[in-house]
């Protein structure tokens, strides 16, 4: 995909207005050179959330979101950037650089066109079927589980006939082309070469991405067919382990409650919906994938798995936990009572019974420290040592390591074993590894790691130094560490590096450009970065000298006194 040039970039930006683009969400009035409302990203009762048109940025001093345009955009409404740049640039009329097609690629795109109109025709045909006679047994098992016509309607429910070419049929009299339908996922061949529907005698869920576009289909049969749920197939717009059931519709709701719930089907989507329990959504099949947990984490909320208490249920909470903490998502798991779902529980005692349960959450790591310690006997020696070895890899998997700090001491506390020695034993996580030296309390290495970008953009030559000390790979937070990659990308090319430019480098990187674009360049960035970087190189010198022999201090004095010398010290550094 072609990288839209920096100055395209600012174009768009310098075009629209942040105040009106913000005030279509936020009641704002004018306060000096600023307007300030009411946060959009967290609750409170005194505005603290400054626009500042100058500048084209805005920042709410109570909770420390900030950007500019985009940023606002792609966290108010869980867009890419490339598709907040591309809505902009038509409302003001700027053309943006057609993308470089390859060999094939504008062919994958006509067919991917052709695929959505293929899936909306579908979305209707079902619709139109459960609404007319041959959809009365449907309606009625619906009704029966305690669904309102505006619940069903709300959710676009459907239901397939049970023909064998039923949807293909109908799509042929409407001009919908048999080759759309099958990369749709909507029709078959069968061993003769012969296309029939997907879908027969089947409820059917319209499953919509977060543009709110239906992309394919969940389908739960009628009487004792086999199997009871089936997904559309993964095609050129649907993917089983990236789309989640409802997530388009709770996103808002889950802003306003600080908190998305995550249940097992799509029925406890709707139940929960219906009671007025918006901020719910369901992943598609028996386990959260990961690609799910980088999808809620960009939400930004705490995620509650809210499964069902019995074995069954316990254990995918378990995987689904271990996958949330390995993609650093604030998370907790609420069990609900054995053998009942949301709708049961909401049907049966009301809105009131959710909550409790929910108030009962235990945290991710808690959860899964418990499950492990539960199928060993503590009491041996053989089950503490099964127990850590069973924890290893959850733990090596965390990335953010002030919870792998956590983890380490409760799991230390709870066998009975010295954390120093659990630490020996236990890897580091892959995804990020710990700086060698320790950088000043005050911050700690990700305030640091934005601090080196921020300095970056002041003086693209302290790059080099940051580099050296403390290279892209090293970053403890992924998302500034492919921040800082990109800077190194433009600096190779011999690029300037401004945010324009990086983000154009990270168009497809939604969680980096939001990295960076919360970063304000703040008195006392530069100096801060140079005094960390002047610690990283004393520590690395002593190391060093530790290793050769050298007296360490004698090590770090002598290379500051030729660091003088030449003029290269810095203000701050000392």
């Amino acid at each position: 995909m072609a990288r839209i040039p920096e100055e395209v970039i600012r174009s768009v930006q310098e075009s629209v207005d942040i105040v009106e683009i913000v005030g279509k969400y936020v009641t704002l009035k004018r306060s000096g050179s600023s307007f300030r409302g009411l946060c959009p990203f967290h609750e409170e009762k005194t505005a603290s959330f400054h626009v500042f048109p100058a500048s084209g940025r805005y920042k709410c001093f109570g909770c420390g979101e900030g950007g500019n345009v985009f940023t606002f955009l792609m966290r108010r409404s869980n867009l890419g950037f490339r598709e907040v740049l591309e809505e902009l640039a038509a409302e003001e009329g700027i053309e943006l650089p057609a993308q470089a097609e390859g060999p094939g690629e504008a062919e994958q795109r006509g067919r991917r066109l052709a695929a959505l109109d293929a899936v909306r025709y579908a979305a209707g045909f079902f619709r139109a079927v459960f609404l007319r006679p041959a959809g009365e047994a449907a309606r009625a098992y619906l009704e029966q589980r305690g669904f309102r016509a505006e619940t069903l309607d709300a959710f676009e429910i459907g239901f397939a006939p049970d023909a064998l070419r039923g949807l293909l049929d109908s799509a042929r009299k409407h001009a919908i082309s048999e080759s759309a339908l099958f990369d749709a996922g909507l029709v078959r061949r069968n061993e003769r070469g012969q296309l029939y529907d997907m879908f027969r005698g089947r409820i059917i869920f319209p499953i919509q991405d977060l543009k709110g576009r239906v992309v394919g289909f969940g389908a739960r049969a009628m009487g004792d067919a086999q199997p009871k749920y089936l997904n559309s197939p993964d095609s050129i717009l649907f993917h089983k382990g990236r789309e989640m059931y409802g997530l388009h519709a709770a996103r808002d709701a889950a802003r306003g409650a600080r908190r998305l719930l995550v249940v097992e089907g799509y029925t406890d989507v709707m139940a929960c919906h219906q009671a007025g329990l918006r901020e719910v959504a369901a992943g598609l099949g028996t386990a959260l994938t990961p690609e799910n947990a980088r999808q809620l984490r960009r939400f930004r909320e705490r995620v509650i798995l809210l499964y069902d208490g019995d074995e069954a249920g316990r254990r995918a909470a378990e995987r689904a936990s271990e996958i949330l903490l390995a993609e650093q998502v604030d998370g907790a798991v609420a069990l609900l009572p054995p053998g009942k779902d949301p709708a049961d529980l909401l049907a049966r005692e009301g809105l009131e019974a959710i909550e409790q349960v929910v108030e009962q959450a235990r945290d991710l790591w808690g959860f899964r420290l418990e499950r492990a310690l539960e199928r060993h006997d503590l009491k041996t020696l053989e089950g503490r040592e099964k127990a850590i070895a069973e924890l290893k890899e959850p733990i090596a998997r965390m990335v953010d390591p002030i919870r792998r700090d956590l983890a380490f001491r409760l799991l230390a506390e709870r066998v009975g074993v010295d954390e120093a020695t659990l630490r020996r034993q236990i890897p580091t996580a892959r995804a990020g590894r710990a700086p060698a030296a320790d950088p000043p309390r005050a911050g700690g290495w990700v305030r640091a790691e934005g601090d080196f970008i921020l300095a970056a953009l002041g003086d693209a030559t302290v790059w080099e130094r940051v580099e050296r000390a403390h290279p892209p790979d090293r970053f403890v937070d992924p998302a500034l560490g492919r921040v800082a990659g990109a800077i190194h990308d433009l600096r190779t090319r011999g690029e300037s590096v401004t945010r324009e430019a990086l983000l154009g480098a990270l168009e497809d990187n939604d969680e980096a450009i939001r990295a960076l674009q919360a970063l304000d360049a703040e008195d006392g960035a530069f100096a801060r970065a140079m005094r960390h970087l002047v610690r990283i190189e004393d520590g690395k010198r002593v190391e060093e000298a530790l290793r050769s022999g050298k007296d360490p201090l004698e090590a770090v004095i002598e290379a500051r006194r030729a660091k003088r010398a030449a003029g290269a010290d810095d203000d701050g550094a000392r």
